[in-house]
């Protein structure tokens, strides 16, 4: 079998990687070119994020290239009262892993050397324009003129997936959440925090973690119309009102933001319609192509890779692709879809303002409570061992 991923990100170099060791004869094709930067300020891998790399053999990735272990949140208000605490202080002892922060940028290039070692060719420069399905295969068409054969395609390439628009034309596009993110790293005399701290500002959202003196944020900004394609290519701008957005909150914010010298990024954020189906008999989606979740949950790349090293195990043991992707659903779909659910009800609650503060306040801790038996249920996942698909 001869597997092309479209889409060369976390999902695509982590399933590129897994199926090649288990003797899959794969390509990946990627839109960007060989040296970009591959975009995002830092992630989160949650401990389920942990154990599934541990199963597919990429365990030390995130060590390797510049992660450190953070569990549990703080929470406060603008005037700097802490209004909340989820404690993870157990997240080794209960899930057999602790969270990780890293740059987003070094554990995917981690990840994409270790798939180019193990033998997966990468194709840059290439984007996907059509899928012709053959008698026996797939026929993928770029840009350049350039086709690729393969018995299936997977659909590795986001929330815009052209895999996804191509398949199903008729497909629900994303939806605008109304909140644009923004995010980098800037060097300051702050303590290590041992919790990722979480900061409803007065109009906006704070969010940031210091480890050896470097300090990890990310803000959330309210913005009810969506910014024009391009106009944030150059966050200098938004950098700017953000530093204004929190000027008059009180605590570590404000002395961050003035330490930092830029924002690596903004994006708008968006809402993908939970596609109605996943695959054909050739193809198939996986990461945020089937189930983009907000990033509020901290899940974003977890299922990600969980997708990569399910789907590897199936599919490599499979006798009829077709069979292995409608397993993949099966086992995939009502987890993803749960969490999608909630990061939707997390990032309803980080659109602050004054009148809605004094109640947000007082109950926070009850819809943490609420929401402890979900991030168990999250955590606590470990990637099934696959049984060959016959």
């Amino acid at each position: 079998m001869k597997v092309l991923i479209v889409g060369g990100g976390i999902a695509g170099t982590t399933l590129g990687f897994t199926l090649r060791k288990a003797g899959v004869d794969v390509v990946v094709a990627e839109a960007a070119p060989e040296r970009a930067d591959t975009g995002g300020a830092f992630l989160y891998l949650a401990p389920n994020g942990i154990n599934a790399l541990r199963a597919a053999g990429l365990g030390d990735v995130p060590a390797a290239t510049g992660g450190f272990e953070q569990s549990g949140l703080e929470f406060f208000n603008a005037r700097g009262r802490r209004i909340a605490v989820v404690s993870g202080d157990d997240d080794l002892a209960r899930y057999g892993a602790r969270g990780i922060v890293m740059r987003r940028a070094l554990l995917h290039a981690g990840l994409t050397e270790r798939a180019r070692a193990a033998g997966v060719p990468f194709l840059h420069d290439a984007r996907l324009t059509g899928l012709r399905e053959r008698e026996n295969g797939m026929t993928a068409e770029f840009a350049d003129g350039r086709t690729i054969d393969a018995d299936v395609v997977i659909g590795a390439d986001g929330i815009w997936s052209k895999v996804r628009r191509l398949t199903w034309p008729d497909a629900a596009s994303p939806r605008y959440t109304g909140i644009v993110d923004c995010g980098g790293w800037a060097r300051i005399d702050l303590p290590d925090t041992t919790r990722q701290q979480m900061w409803f500002g007065k109009r906006a959202f704070f969010g940031y973690t210091v480890k050896d003196s470097l300090a990890y944020w990310f803000a959330n900004v309210p913005r009810a119309d969506e910014p024009a394609r391009g106009e944030l290519d150059d966050p200098t701008a938004w950098f700017t009102a953000v530093r204004e957005l929190f000027a008059d909150d009180t605590g570590p914010v404000r002395a961050i933001l003035e330490a930092a010298d830029r924002a690596v990024g903004a994006w708008p954020l968006y809402d993908l319609p939970t596609p109605a189906r996943w695959h054909t008999g050739r193809v198939c989606l996986v990461g945020d192509a089937a189930h983009a979740v907000n990033p509020s949950t901290g899940q974003g790349a977890s299922l990600a890779i969980e997708d990569a090293v399910v789907l590897a195990g199936l599919l490599a043991g499979a006798s009829r692709p077709s069979e292995a992707f409608a397993a993949f659903a099966l086992e995939r779909r009502a987890r993803a879809e749960k969490i999608v659910r909630f990061g939707r009800q997390i990032g309803t609650r980080k659109v602050s303002s004054a009148a809605s503060s004094f109640f947000r306040d007082l109950s926070l801790r009850f819809f943490l409570r609420l929401g402890s038996g979900a991030t168990a249920e999250q955590y606590s996942y470990r990637v099934p061992q696959a049984e060959p698909v016959r």
